[in-house]
């Protein structure tokens, strides 16, 4: 009889001789990364829309899918408080929903740098090291992913993940 041949597992194989990425490119990458869901997040408000009135297009317009969700909104309260019977919102109000800042803007303004260290702001704050190791959740469904793409890192949950991953999200980084 002759010798039982025993499967041959040539990717396990494979997946021993690879390398792992340099943590400095991991942490440059994410941070690229976050920059640019920063800057694709940031969006100039439209100021047509804000009095309530619609537009020339209808209330079903090409523009309208567009706009901002604070832009779209008409608030009317029901009953006698002073909210409801109020007709103009503060200066304050106004002016942050028409120029909104992202965070970095309004640290700058709030002149929290130029307190002492000893004081505790926001940019001194410090959290305690985490005593359990960081959550990998699977970047394509959000499970929890048990394995990383071996060139950007990321995690993922199986092997349909992976596949998605590898054809549509990595090093695009699309989120």
């Amino acid at each position: 009889m002759p010798p039982k041949r025993t499967r041959e597992h040539l990717v396990r194989q494979a997946n021993v001789n690879t390398t792992t990425l340099d943590p400095r490119v991991v942490a440059e990458r994410t941070r690229k990364h976050l920059d640019q869901l920063e800057r694709s997040n940031y969006a100039e408000m439209s100021i047509m829309s804000v009095t309530g009135e619609d537009n020339e297009q209808g209330k079903y317009g090409k523009s309208r899918a567009r706009q901002i969700v604070s832009d779209k909104r008409n608030l009317k309260l029901l009953g006698s408080s002073p909210a409801a019977t109020k007709k103009r919102s503060t200066m304050n109000v106004r002016s942050a929903l028409l120029y909104p800042k992202n965070l970095a803007t309004l640290i700058e303004e709030s002149g929290i740098a130029s307190l002492p260290t000893s004081v505790p702001t926001y940019l001194t704050a410090q959290a305690p090291t985490p005593s359990y190791p960081p959550r990998l959740i699977c970047s394509v469904c959000g499970y929890w992913g048990r394995y990383k793409c071996r060139k950007c890192v990321l995690p993922y949950c199986d092997q349909k993940c992976e596949t998605v991953h590898a054809e549509t999200r990595c090093e695009k980084r699309v989120v």
